[in-house]
């Protein structure tokens, strides 16, 4: 009897992807973000944009003094490699800065002081917050002068003492007036107190004790686009340890001149460059889930989605609330009318920018969809128009070594079939003659979930969008847009109990 020859399946084979280029002034192309502003500027100008800054008197002043540095040059610094001279904000730009602020709102010390050191976390932050959200809310609310971006200068005590896990021990802290630990105030809100006071102590609680994201989440309502800026990032000098050295590692100046002065600029409403090989007509949506701070349903969860086109554009929805949590850490699940309700209010919204839908619709997330959320956001979308599913996760099991000491390039992928791969979007980059990190780079593991678009394209896709953080002026980021910010959204989107649900740009959360 003869034996039926086995066919072997092919062996695997890493396929390098090219470096996607990016648009800058007059229509050219380049690798490098840095390389492309320096000769060409940016694709495009901020119009009439004017800000303000909210601080301290020291942080104010610390602020203008950096502002008068990066009008000028900013050198490299030659212990580190990977260091660019940065030329000065209109030189990069093509677009002066102004030279003062049109507005200075202070935070008085003596009363942040207090703030800062309450004893009950939740109040600690909550009060803080407001120090500094109130008196943005009200000039947005009562003043006529435009300001397109709000600075918030905060001392390092802010920083250390307002997020979740920051401590304050009993020699250092000053008691609440109605001081409540945490099992304490969810039964107050669950039978309220005699006392208004002890309720609206309570009440607090609901809010996310981080600065950040509380700050962000109070101030959509007003929509004032804010950075965010430590007085030891801009004056390191200031703040020195017994060895006189900066009490903060931080990058070298010219390096934090570069990635400040970008997201500022994206922030004042122009992109400091574009996708230039991504195909048109295409809409990426990230998915973003977050469980909510509500005490009585560990299950209840915030949806959200950023839709982000190939001009960089960005623009974030809030999803509804519900029971999408499982058993699962990390892992939720839409009704079919939720999923569906997420990708059309994102193809209205690309019909408001382009006045028909989109060709293409692809769907990014960490966990995989469930049949009932893929029939919602196949019914979600118009005739004509093809929509995927696409799972990102970096799960860690995978590492390939190179011979000799450099890591293994940035851009190569090991498809396993038709529908999964795995992309390596950190590694060594010839341009910068480096690894601009230190471990052993892993990739990302992408699967086709549903869908036909061949696993190539989505690989180009996913590679590309690594390119468009605007946050920072880096030559490539380890995960695409999409998904590089869900969690920081996802925490915004349920810092506070009220978080509207207006669709507002994407430069509103980072």
């Amino acid at each position: 009897m003869r034996m039926k020859k086995r066919h072997k399946p092919p062996p695997k084979m890493l396929v390098p992807f090219s470096e996607p280029r990016l648009r800058f002034g007059y229509d050219q192309t380049l690798e490098d973000p840095k390389d492309g502003l320096l000769l060409f500027g940016p694709p495009e100008a901020p119009l009439g944009v004017q800000y303000g800054v909210i601080g301290t008197p020291e942080g104010i002043q610390q602020f203008e003094s950096w502002c008068a540095k990066i009008q000028k040059t900013v050198p490299r610094d030659e212990k580190v490699g990977s260091s660019v001279t940065f030329p000065g904000f209109e030189t990069v730009f093509r677009w002066p800065w102004p030279s003062a602020p049109r507005v200075k709102l202070e935070v008085h010390p003596d009363k942040l002081a207090r703030t800062v050191k309450l004893s009950d976390p939740h109040q600690r932050v909550f009060d803080t917050v407001d120090l500094f959200a109130n008196p943005i809310q009200r000039f947005v609310k009562e003043e006529d002068p435009r300001v397109s971006l709000w600075f918030v200068v905060i001392p390092e005590e802010v920083w250390k003492l307002c997020r979740p896990q920051s401590t304050l021990s009993r020699r250092e802290g000053i008691q609440a007036e109605h001081h409540l630990s945490h099992a304490r105030a969810i039964e107050i809100l669950a039978a309220p107190d005699l006392f208004e006071e002890t309720n609206l102590a309570a009440e607090k609680h609901l809010y996310e004790n981080h600065f950040h994201n509380q700050l962000k989440a109070k101030l959509l309502a007003c929509e004032a686009v804010t950075q965010i800026v430590r007085q030891t990032t801009i004056a390191p000098q200031e703040f020195l340890n017994a060895r006189g050295k900066p009490l903060r590692k931080l990058q070298d100046d010219a390096t934090i001149a570069w990635n400040l002065t970008t997201a500022i600029y994206y922030k004042a409403g122009a992109k400091p460059w574009t996708l230039s090989d991504i195909r048109e007509g295409v809409c990426y949506i990230g998915l973003v889930f977050k469980r909510t701070n509500n005490p009585h349903d560990r299950n209840e969860a915030c949806c959200g989605a950023q839709m982000f086109l190939h001009t960089g554009e960005g623009i974030v929805f809030k999803g509804a609330v519900g029971a999408w949590g499982s058993d699962k850490i990390g892992e939720f699940h839409l009704s079919q009318e939720k999923a569906a309700d997420i990708v059309r209010r994102s193809i209205d919204s690309y019909i408001t920018w382009h006045g028909k839908p989109p060709a293409e619709v692809f769907i990014h997330g960490r966990t995989r969809f469930s049949s009932t959320e893929i029939e919602g956001f196949r019914s979600a979308v118009p005739a004509g128009t093809k929509i995927t599913g696409i799972q990102i996760t970096r799960p860690n099991d995978l590492k390939l070594f190179s011979e000799g000491r450099r890591p293994i390039l940035r851009g190569l992928a090991l498809p396993m079939d038709d529908r999964n791969a795995f992309l390596w979007t950190l590694g060594y980059i010839p341009k910068l003659k480096t690894y601009p990190g230190r471990e052993v780079p892993s990739p990302l593991k992408v699967r086709i979930v549903f869908g036909e678009t061949k696993i190539n394209q989505v690989l180009a896709d996913i590679l590309a969008l690594t390119k468009i953080n605007f946050n920072a002026c880096l030559f490539g980021d380890g995960l695409p847009v999409t998904l590089r910010f869900a969690d920081d959204i996802g925490e915004i989107l349920t810092a506070i109990p009220d978080v509207g649900s207006k669709p507002l740009p994407f430069r509103h959360y980072i």
